[in-house]
């Protein structure tokens, strides 16, 4: 039987054995499969092309000797052989678009030439993802679209998950986390919160299907604090080609409904024409929680003797033999094959992580398989076929709200060490060796897990039925069977101290369960046609209908009290105390159109309209209308006006767009609804429940930006930027019903409106450029200005605990009295004349004379980043060796250090509370308010930190073809070594994400540093 804390076998042991044996039997398999280096002739050149970011094959690429007629395309392993060549040497020149094209001479009879391509600057003639037939070549559109190159990424940097993909990748895209626990998952905010009461999550797009984007999943105990899990994080990014973000209304308006907060479009691999590709990696490393000793407080208490003693509790069980952290191992193995032939394109993928997290009953073991195909049974057809399954199993441990290891030891206390314990003590005092409550192995009696099976699946076909027009069909599913369970076995009292803290009845044990089954279904059909109106003049015209079905089966059962060491069914309970079973739907159906004109292929107008319907909508609200309207203007190509820009000025794009889009409300919101209860004598009956709204209908959001794109000096820098004013109107508002309606739940509202604005600017350099080292830099940065700008009712303020949605400054932002003096006196340890803020210019007392806070509250700051950014670096020595570095920036913004809060007001453990005269006695009053003054928590939360570094180490071709294979690396990496930051909690990424994101810190695992390593090798 395994230990409580342990990873379950489960079956994971026996794959891990199996896979372990497989590859013993199919590297040898695979390298059996590689056919033999033939002799070449002297009249050929043969070599491969590849990304100069990572040294990743590229196929597709166009290569051709200059001045003939000899050329050809890359293979899927990037290779390409050109023959029938003459003289003793030539100039290849190599073209792939979104790449600098390169021109290189090179001997005949060269085998082994390698040719590297660098992300071109301006790439217009790059497609995107946009909602269109067959996508869009960036020249054409007039909003800005942030891509990540995800397969370049995932070679060089220390990924495990989509969240960590995207992160200080796109500017304007936050990824704010909640805790450092392996298998938790963060929020993403797309320019801002644009919110009152409604999720703030993108749309997420796997390969054309809308797939389950929820930031927070989880048991009951976890949902209030961080530990929620996010299913971005469900698919592999081994498997992701790139990832491309639609950032708000004014690109998103195709996508109608739902998509105000923005749409990130995840595009897996496929396979390309040509040999067969394997691709095989291993990692290995650990997570870890760095100098915990330094980092979690020292708490105070004073003797009776009067002595003020200290606990260093992470230091104390350290030097006991019993650690409160662990070194977990990380480990994962991946494994694809694709290739394919001009008719037939393939990819399979392969992937299995296993993570240990810092605290011992934290883990992830992860499966993922992908098998894409792509048919072409004439030119005219494509049919696409994208198939995707993941099996996820994650023990989080209990943190913030519901106890657990962080929370003991944060607040530890050396009134509870058994040397300080009395007969007054409090009840198991000495047992809790000076954690608060309980030691962590009283929460490693119970299991915290999550379990899922998740299927994506999609089938698109287009057909080209006449020159002038194509049409394409998707049609999807995403189905996630999700399974959370809490479970604590029956414990004896005879077996240990355990029974001290959980007392005779929670020792008998419970088990709580959820199943929750999500279905997510996507009709998408689409047509454009291509005219030329005139010789200069072009004209796309695209319609399309989507339908999207929702549909959330829920059931859940509790029971408490089993009858004997062993049982572990709710059925074997002898109380059942909870059962739940329920369903909803949700339905969108939409229809646009969109007209695009071409002049001169530089110039592009483009106009749409969706017209959307949403079964969450109030009875007395049909369809809503969402316009669109863009320019792009690609200025250098202009006869008149290019030869006019200075000469270092390589190409330039200017964007203008505006567009509308909208987020539905919550499903059964606008409907009045009843609760089933108890009648007199024991009959049903109803009870009103939620008063409803027919007037209720979606967030309207409208959007305008403009921005260019440029590249500059010999297309050695890329810049992109952008200026966005998004209009939020119809912000929906979780209101509290009036309690003589009879209902008792709050009713949603549209209440007001919310004004979102910034800049984003993307700048990427080639520093350097040698025969022998290279050094390429991307900065990223953006702000975003928020701003609650009505709200309805003549309303200016609406409160929810210390924070506000207030007229002239951000939704959800902090408020609080702010102490500004008070005076302290030594002889009798006593404060007084406590003055506060009083919001115009002077001061007033912070209490009256019955003691009661008076003193206005005012802004203290915001609850999200104003600023964030990134700088990252990569520099290649001898075209072997790369280095590599992202530094990760967010400033601007305030989070509440409910560590600090509850450490120096609750527990008194804080040394202000024992030597009140080295401190400012503004603060010393704030703290012995015990409670209601508290503006010293709300901290500046700004941060840089180094987020990811790696070595990588091209293996030379020569030793790689003893193996029989084409190319192979080693990396060593490190993930969040160091942060700069004046937060004075554990991490200032940390927070709770129930509640809507409040940005609040208590008891959360800091983020953990990495190091792994990567073997990769392809054949």
């Amino acid at each position: 039987m395994r230990q409580k804390g342990q990873p379950p076998a489960r079956g994971w042991t026996r794959v891990r054995r199996s896979l372990s044996r497989g590859l013993c039997w199919t590297v040898p398999a695979l390298l059996a499969l590689v056919a033999p280096v033939e002799a070449q002739q002297s009249s050929s050149v043969l070599g491969t092309v590849v990304s100069s970011g990572s040294l990743r094959p590229l196929a597709g690429a166009q290569v051709y000797v200059e001045g003939t007629d000899r050329g050809t395309l890359t293979d899927a392993n990037g290779r390409f052989a050109l023959t029938g060549l003459s003289g003793s040497q030539v100039t290849i020149n190599v073209v792939m678009i979104g790449y600098r094209e390169v021109s290189t001479t090179v001997p005949v009879g060269a085998t082994d030439v390698r040719i590297e391509l660098s992300e071109s600057a301006l790439a217009l003639d790059q497609i995107v993802v946009t909602g269109q037939v067959g996508g869009t070549q960036r020249r054409a559109i007039g909003n800005s679209i942030a891509s990540v190159n995800a397969a370049e990424a995932v070679e060089i940097a220390p990924i495990s998950s989509v969240q960590e993909l995207i992160n200080g990748r796109a500017p304007g895209v936050v990824i704010m986390p909640g805790t450092g626990m392996i298998g938790s998952g963060s929020v993403v905010r797309v320019r801002g919160n644009s919110t009152f009461s409604l999720s703030g999550d993108p749309l997420i797009y796997v390969d054309g299907v809308r797939v389950l984007n929820e930031s927070g999943s989880g048991i009951s105990i976890q949902a209030f604090s961080s530990g929620v899990i996010s299913r971005l994080n469900d698919f592999s990014p081994e498997d992701i080609e790139s990832i491309e973000i639609l950032k708000g209304p004014a690109a998103a308006t195709l996508y109608g409904t739902e998509a105000s907060r923005g749409v990130i479009n995840i595009i897996t691999k496929k396979g390309a024409p040509g040999g067969t590709r394997y691709t095989l990696s291993v990692t290995q490393g650990a997570n870890w929680f760095m100098n915990p000793e330094g980092r979690m407080p020292v708490n105070y208490w004073r003797a009776p003797s009067g002595e003020v003693q200290t606990l260093n509790i992470t230091k104390r069980e350290r030097e006991a033999g019993r650690p409160i952290f662990r070194t977990g191992r990380v480990q994962e193995y991946s494994a694809s094959v694709s290739g394919g032939s001009d008719a037939l394109r393939y990819y399979l993928g392969f992937d299995m992580e296993d993570a240990e997290g810092a605290e011992r009953n934290n883990w992830k073991e992860q499966i993922s398989t992908r098998a894409n195909l792509q048919i072409l049974p004439h030119e005219n057809v494509d049919v696409s076929v994208s198939v995707g399954y993941v099996k996820n199993d994650i023990q989080l441990s209990c943190e913030g709200g519901c106890g657990g290891a962080m929370w003991g030891a944060v607040f530890s206390n050396p009134a509870l060490l058994g040397e300080n314990c009395t007969e007054s003590s409090p009840y198991g005092c000495g047992f809790t060796r000076g954690f608060q409550s309980a030691p962590p192995e009283r929460y490693y009696l119970f299991d915290a897990t999550q379990g899922i099976d998740r299927f994506t699946g999609s089938v698109t076909g287009s057909w080209k039925t006449f020159p002038w027009l194509t049409q394409r069909l998707t049609v999807g599913t995403d189905f996630t069977s999700e399974q959370n369970e809490e479970f604590q076995p029956r414990i004896s009292p005879q077996a240990d101290t355990m029974i001290y803290f959980l007392g005779p009845t929670g020792s008998l044990g419970y088990k709580y369960q959820t199943r929750r089954t999500h279905y997510n279904n996507t009709f998408d059909y689409a047509a454009t046609l291509n005219t030329n109106l005139r010789e200069n003049l072009s004209s796309a015209t695209s319609f399309g209908v989507q339908y999207y079905q929702k549909r959330i089966e829920f059931i859940g059962v509790q029971g408490n009290e089993f009858a004997a060491p062993g049982l572990e069914t709710v059925e074997a309970a002898a109380r059942k105390t909870y059962t739940a079973d329920d369903y909803l739907d949700n339905n969108t159906l939409g229809l646009y159109a969109q007209q695009q004109f071409g002049l001169n292929d530089r110039l592009f107008l483009t106009a749409a309209a969706r017209v959307d319907n949403n079964s969450a909508f109030g009875s007395d609200l049909d369809w809503v209308i969402y316009p669109k309207a863009s320019l792009s203007w690609v200025l250098n190509e202009e006869p008149a006006i290019g030869e006019r820009l200075p000469d270092f000025i390589d190409g330039l794009k200017l964007r203008l767009a505006y567009g509308q889009s909208g987020q539905q409300p919550l499903s059964f919101s606008a409907l009045r609804t009843y609760e089933a209860i108890t009648g007199p004598f024991d009959s049903p009956a109803v009870s009103p429940n939620t008063v409803g709204n027919p007037e209720l209908g979606p967030e309207r959001g409208h959007e305008i930006e403009a921005g260019f794109d440029a590249a500059l000096w010999d297309d050695k820098i890329g810049l992109e930027f952008t200026y966005y004013h998004k209009r939020t109107t119809d912000a929906i508002l979780l209101r509290n019903s009036a309690p003589s309606s009879g209902f008792t739940q709050p009713r949603y509202v549209n209440a007001g409106e919310i004004v979102n604005r910034g800049i984003e600017a993307l700048l990427n350099l080639q520093l350097m450029r040698r025969d022998n080292f290279s050094w390429n830099a991307t900065l990223t940065a953006a702000t975003n200005g928020a701003e609650v700008t009505k709200l309805v009712g003549g309303d200016t303020t609406i409160i929810s605990g210390y924070t506000q949605h207030k007229i002239g400054y951000a939704p959800r932002s902090w408020f609080a009295e702010k102490v500004v003096s008070a005076e302290f006196d030594p002889a009798t340890n006593t404060i007084s004349n406590v003055m506060c803020d009083d919001g115009v210019g002077g001061v007033t007392p912070c209490y009256n004379e019955a003691g009661q806070v008076v003193a206005p509250r005012l802004y203290i700051g915001r609850t999200t980043p104003s600023f964030e950014g990134s700088v990252s670096t990569s520099l290649r020595f001898w075209n072997q060796l790369t280095l590599y570095a992202l530094v990760d920036v967010k400033t601007g913004y305030r989070k509440l250090d409910n560590n600090l809060r509850a450490r120096c007001q609750v527990f008194s453990l804080c040394r202000e509370n024992y030597f009140p005269e080295e401190y400012d006695p503004a603060l010393i009053a704030q703290i012995r308010s015990n409670g209601p003054l508290r503006t010293f928590v709300f901290t500046d939360a700004s941060f840089a930190k180094l987020r990811e570094i790696s070595l990588q180490y091209a293996v030379p071709q020569s030793i790689m073809s003893r193996i029989g294979a084409r190319a192979g690396s080693i990396n060593v990496a490190a993930r969040n070594l160091h942060t700069w930051t004046s937060y004075t909690g554990l991490d200032p990424e940390n927070q709770f994400l129930e509640g809507g994101n409040v940005g609040l810190e208590q008891s959360n695992l800091p983020q953990l540093a990495s190091f792994v390593t990567t073997f990769r090798v392809s054949f």
